[in-house]
């Protein structure tokens, strides 16, 4: 519904956030949400506690003023914490005026919060590898070893005598004015009767499937944004008589989403120009290998030598960056994935490959040939001290002496 400035709001909230719930607001909540939307929501926090049920409604246009946000702003990261969860929106209209009645949703626990597959795996997507471990670190509690200590808290009959007198009706009374916290999990669900059908249609058994693992199914699918034929599929593929394999379909999920990205990069799959083909008639395994480097991407290259398998997004976005960034012929490139695989343990070193890949961009290498001239060139002299460890010296190096000590350290494993 869309937002006036003549509109008018009052804000509510269950409980007050403890300490715990302020902290997942910013560590967990905001990398799904983003800043403003935390923003606001903390600002209709410190609303909730100013206002009571005898100040008046406050107008819109004091969120305007506070938060410093258009309206547009205003009405688009309501609506995000509305999805996610935090915030429940009612609405009444009298004597042509619009009231909002803003009830914020306490953030779930942490429990629930990595209980929920969909906000676990976002999450997860949203940060880095490092960022996710520390960010479940600060939340995790170090505990003192308690076998090492003896137990004399005192029990309740310990300290308190019970005095019964001769009064009517219970001794202790819920008061249910009492409020709790409120909270809710955004509430996405993946189109669970278009997976049947796709299911139907790949003849698999539905019995075979619990409630619980259709949810599952469903929660990667959206993650993922996968649709029901593909996931169909891929459920097939880790289904047996005993029922889904959720390890195995998470693998696969994972490999479908690997393969997928592979789309996203435009250059990998370029094969070298005509013009830059070696067209010599030797019949020598140099020239051969080379013809061989020439006829296939940088892409085949990399699936040949992972043995048929798809090579993994680092090393495509390697590749990317050779051929897109820096413009290196594909034969190129293949020439030196080739040398640094056989030289370094199997491993793509980025640092290696961004520093040869800059210095023939800049000499204009052009063919696989040349490629594997320069690579040549520059090998001799770094064998003859292939096991020293010299500082580089801090003096302006050219290209070659920079090039000579990466090579250094490509053959001592240190790339």
């Amino acid at each position: 519904m869309k937002l006036y400035m003549s509109d008018f709001y009052k804000v509510e909230i269950g409980y007050p956030l403890d300490q715990v719930q302020t902290d997942m607001i910013y560590y967990i909540y905001q990398p799904l949400i983003g800043q403003q939307a935390t923003h606001l929501y903390m600002m209709l926090y410190m609303e909730s506690k100013r206002m009571t049920r005898f100040i008046k409604p406050t107008s819109i246009t004091r969120l305007n003023t506070v938060t410093m946000l258009p309206l547009e702003e205003i009405e688009k990261n309501l609506r995000v914490l509305e999805a996610i969860g935090l915030l429940k929106t009612l609405v009444k209209h009298k004597d042509d005026l619009t009231q909002y009645l803003y009830h914020l949703q306490s953030p779930l626990s942490l429990r629930a919060f990595f209980k929920n597959q969909i906000l676990h795996n976002l999450l997860k997507e949203s940060l880095s590898e490092d960022d996710f471990t520390k960010t479940i670190q600060y939340f995790k509690v170090n505990k003192e070893n308690e076998a090492e200590y003896d137990n004399i808290t005192a029990s309740f009959n310990d300290v308190f005598e019970i005095q019964h007198y001769k009064k009517s009706g219970k001794i202790l009374n819920l008061n249910e004015e009492f409020l709790s916290p409120s909270a809710s999990s955004p509430k996405v669900e993946y189109d669970i009767q278009l997976l049947l059908e796709a299911l139907t249609q790949y003849q698999v058994n539905r019995s075979l499937l619990k409630e619980d693992d259709l949810k599952y199914i469903g929660d990667l699918g959206l993650v993922y944004s996968i649709d029901a034929m593909t996931l169909a599929g891929l459920v097939k593929e880790s289904i047996d008589l005993q029922g889904l394999r959720r390890s195995d379909f998470r693998l696969k999920v994972n490999q479908y989403v690997d393969v997928d990205q592979v789309s996203s990069f435009k250059n990998v799959n370029l094969k070298q120009p005509i013009q830059y083909q070696n067209h010599s008639t030797e019949n020598n395994p140099i020239v051969q290998h080379i013809k061989h480097l020439d006829s296939v991407s940088p892409y085949e290259l990399l699936k040949i030598k992972q043995g048929g398998k798809e090579p993994v997004i680092h090393d495509l976005q390697i590749v990317e960056m050779l051929v897109g960034q820096l413009g290196l012929e594909p034969s190129v490139v293949n020439v030196l994935i080739d040398y640094v695989l056989g030289n370094n343990d199997g491993r793509l070193s980025k640092r290696y490959c961004e520093a040869v890949g800059a210095t023939w961009a800049r000499k204009n290498i052009h063919t696989g040939m040349d490629a594997y001239h320069e690579l040549m060139k520059d090998r001799k002299p770094v064998e003859k001290t292939v096991h020293e460890l010299e500082d580089v010296p801090q003096t302006k190096q050219s290209d070659s002496e920079s090039l000579q000590e990466l090579m250094k350290q490509l053959k001592e494993g240190q790339l």
